[in-house]
């Protein structure tokens, strides 16, 4: 009778219950749901899809850097950037991005040399360069992780440029007169690629998910002649016009 006793007790056991598993508690651990990881958050330094699209402006200041004789820089031009970035991430993290897009830019300057004016004469004078290029940056962006929201960021690369469109005006004296020309095509006379190279600090600061604002200062510089072949000739040195031009540029944009 003892034996058989001992017996049942054995069976209704716990752990014969639970085929051995040795769970001595089932209703605490059995009947408990599994914990799921908390979904990614905007602010985690590893959040975010692969490509990033945005549209963004900027302006700021823009020069030429004279490289013929008798030829002086005479002030600077205000400058424009707007387009659209593009920005692709190859890594498991949101620190490395290759950054591209297309843009539209504004950029210029202003020489001063002493010129032969057709109706005028020999006189000093300043020339004014607006040109319009289709640009289409290359470079690498690298990030900071998220702080409470911000990061921030440096870029640097190339950037590549189809001339579209350039004009020019002149501003000379005639006794004590003050001669400003209307602007006038000069598209022929101006280089139709440059190449420049880029460098910049930004901020940018997550509102959520993948949508962010930011703000980046960037400096660039060019290393072809922003002249064309049909520009002509210094009047007092009789050599080719060459220059190149720099840029300091303030954007601001968003990206989603």
């Amino acid at each position: 009778m003892a034996l058989l006793l001992f017996a049942g007790a054995v069976n209704a056991s716990p752990i014969a219950d639970n085929g051995g598993s040795g769970d001595q508690w089932p209703g605490v651990y059995r009947d408990r749901p599994p914990r799921n990881p908390r979904p990614p958050r905007p602010h985690d330094a590893d959040f975010g899809k692969r490509v990033t699209l945005g549209v963004a402006f900027g302006i700021g200041p823009g020069w030429l850097n004279p490289r013929t004789d008798s030829v002086n820089r005479a002030g600077i031009v205000n400058t424009m950037r707007y387009g659209i970035p593009l920005d692709i991430n190859f890594t498991t993290k949101n620190n490395y991005y290759f950054t591209t897009g297309v843009f539209f830019s504004h950029s210029g300057g202003k020489l001063r040399f002493v010129d032969d004016i057709e109706n005028v004469g020999i006189v000093e004078t300043i020339r004014k360069y607006n040109a319009i290029y289709l640009s289409l940056p290359t470079g690498i962006k690298l990030k900071t992780p998220s702080m409470k929201g911000f990061v921030v960021a440096a870029q640097f690369g190339f950037l590549h440029s189809f001339r579209l469109t350039a004009k020019a005006s002149d501003q000379y004296e005639v006794g004590e007169e003050k001669v400003t020309t209307n602007k006038y095509m000069y598209t022929k006379e101006t280089a139709w690629f440059r190449e420049a190279g880029f460098i910049g600090l930004g901020m940018e600061y997550v509102i959520k998910d993948d949508f962010r604002v930011y703000f980046y200062a960037t400096y660039d510089h060019t290393f072809i002649n922003f002249f064309g072949k049909k520009a002509e000739a210094n009047f007092l040195s009789g050599r080719d016009m060459r220059a190149t031009a720099g840029n300091i540029e303030f954007m601001v944009g968003i990206c989603f």
